[in-house]
């Protein structure tokens, strides 16, 4: 495509290498962690293969090595409590109790299996939607299963309702359209590629980027504008870091 450029950044370490008594993987964060952007991550394993902690890839030209808080407590979310990895089950009569209890995976499937069946046997297979949130990379498995299945039923339920949406939306309201700051986010090279002309303002409006980072767009590529002599324009009630910098604050 014109104007993208799909070089291959090459590493100096190898995708997994030894650092002390760590394992560091090095990989891009994508939806795990609640966002889209692929920022380069190395997670840190104990010999236990347990995640003690997430660190930016300084290779990466994507993140150059900063990451927000979505990668960061990516040890917390997986080691914590109370964390769901396994199958659990409840008797019926015992809802809204905690009475939950560990049961295997093939007990799991054949419980799914047993209900969907006993629902297409009593009510037809329309009678069953098959629906699924943000997550693009599961949308052929499910759909195939709702066709296999007999459903028509198929939809994205609220998928982006409470992030996406909203963004576009106000987007297209203020200015026509939904943009994405171009920030030299397609170059290898990023600020350094001759294509790329820093620009001479950004408007800033109703988001603080530094903290937000909305999916596709990586806050602090402002700071690195401003630090190339970008202004910036702010609209926001709230004074905030960026505020006290820019040029006007409305």
């Amino acid at each position: 495509m014109e104007g993208r450029d799909y070089t291959l950044v090459p590493h100096a370490k190898p995708f997994r290498y030894q650092e002390g008594e760590y394992t560091v993987t090095r990989g891009s964060a994508w939806s795990g962690p609640g966002c889209h952007l692929g920022c380069g991550v190395l997670l840190y394993t104990d010999q236990d293969g347990k995640l003690v902690k997430v660190e930016g890839d300084r290779e990466n030209p994507f993140n150059g090595g900063r990451l927000c808080v979505r990668c960061l407590g990516l040890p917390e979310v997986t080691n914590h409590p109370d964390r769901l990895q396994y199958p659990m089950k409840r008797d019926p009569k015992d809802r809204g109790k905690n009475r939950w209890q560990r049961i295997t995976w093939e007990e799991a499937y054949d419980l799914i299996e047993e209900k969907f069946n006993q629902i297409k046997a009593e009510y037809g297979a329309e009678a069953v939607i098959f629906a699924q949130g943000t997550g693009r990379d599961i949308a052929p498995y499910i759909t195939r299963l709702a066709w296999s299945f007999g459903s028509p039923n198929y939809t994205c339920f609220l998928s982006g309702g409470a992030c996406y949406l909203p963004r576009v939306a106000g987007c297209a309201a203020t200015t026509g359209s939904f943009w994405v700051a171009d920030c030299a986010q397609q170059f290898a090279d990023r600020y350094d590629n001759p294509a790329y002309r820093v620009p001479e303002t950004m408007f800033i409006w109703g988001n603080y980027p530094l903290t937000s980072n909305s999916d596709g767009f990586y806050g602090h590529w402002v700071v690195d504008l401003m630090k190339r002599g970008m202004k910036v324009v702010v609209i926001d009630p709230k004074v905030t870091w960026l505020s006290a910098r820019a040029v006007e604050h409305l």
